[in-house]
């Protein structure tokens, strides 16, 4: 045990000098300075993945100004077909204006919206999900029942190879996004946050593990996944009527909240 919590030890230093020099030194180092100092803190927390996870969603929270951001490996489809479902190691949200956690969540990679980000090469951007033509109903449903009216997702790559996701959200469409530290994020997504989390990833997997597989060692350290309450509305039935925004109000009322919470929560008067 002694001699392989050693070997354990000399492999993450290994890892740490040779992502620093990477990621540091020389020409293709990172120069942004905000940037540097997250890659920094995380390489603190090599050994252990979902820490560096949560390290990386309260940061990007700060920067974007975000209400909620989660993160984790997996929503993607490999390369030999392996669906690679996104699950949420990490979550932060703003204090003030709490939304539905979606911590534990796992959502399917073959989805169309899933699919769609990694078509973008960077950051894919949705500031009205209730009128994005490239949802599904069911899609635009789940989303706006967890709170999200904006999103900015980041696909995070380590070189060519998907590692995992990035999501933003906010409560309100069409926020004031600002394009220098979203530029940043996403540059700074495929520079190092992807080739510090796959680092993270491979420290802790099996043996013989594929590369392609993230998730698959995660899934028996993870609680158990909850339910999460989604209104899903069928072909046909009252909930198919409902516009968007009287299902914010429903799923908002179903999560427990009374009628002044829902009217602080949504910026609406008691009486509408």
């Amino acid at each position: 045990q002694v001699a392989h919590t050693a070997r354990m030890s000399a492999d993450i230093l290994h890892l740490q000098r040779t992502l620093r020099t990477r990621l540091f030194e020389g020409p293709q180092a990172i120069r942004w300075r905000p940037g540097r100092e997250l890659v920094a803190h995380m390489l603190l927390y090599l050994d252990d993945a979902p820490a560096c996870w949560r390290i990386a969603t309260e940061w990007v929270r700060e920067q974007l100004d975000a209400d909620r951001v989660d993160g984790g490996f997996g929503g993607f489809v490999g390369t030999q077909g392996l669906v690679q479902d996104y699950v949420v190691l990490a979550e932060v949200q703003r204090a003030s204006l709490p939304l539905p956690s979606v911590q534990g969540l796992r959502f399917n990679a073959a989805s169309p919206c899933l699919r769609a980000v990694w078509r973008e090469p960077t950051l894919c951007a949705l500031p009205e999900v209730g009128q994005d033509p490239g949802f599904t109903d069911d899609e635009r449903v789940t989303l706006l029942a967890l709170g999200t009216a904006a999103k900015l997702a980041l696909p995070i790559r380590d070189g060519v190879q998907p590692i995992g996701l990035m999501c933003a959200d906010w409560h309100r469409e069409v926020p004031r996004w600002r394009d220098d530290p979203c530029q940043q994020i996403a540059a700074l997504a495929q520079q190092a946050l992807g080739p510090v989390l796959a680092a993270a990833a491979a420290h802790q997997r099996a043996p013989g593990w594929a590369s392609e597989a993230i998730t698959v060692p995660w899934e028996p350290r993870l609680p158990l996944l909850r339910t999460c309450v989604v209104l899903r509305p069928p072909s046909a039935g009252p909930l198919a009527c409902l516009t968007v925004a009287e299902l914010k109000v429903a799923q908002l009322v179903v999560n427990g909240l009374s009628y002044k919470e829902v009217a602080r929560q949504l910026k609406r008067s008691l009486s509408t």
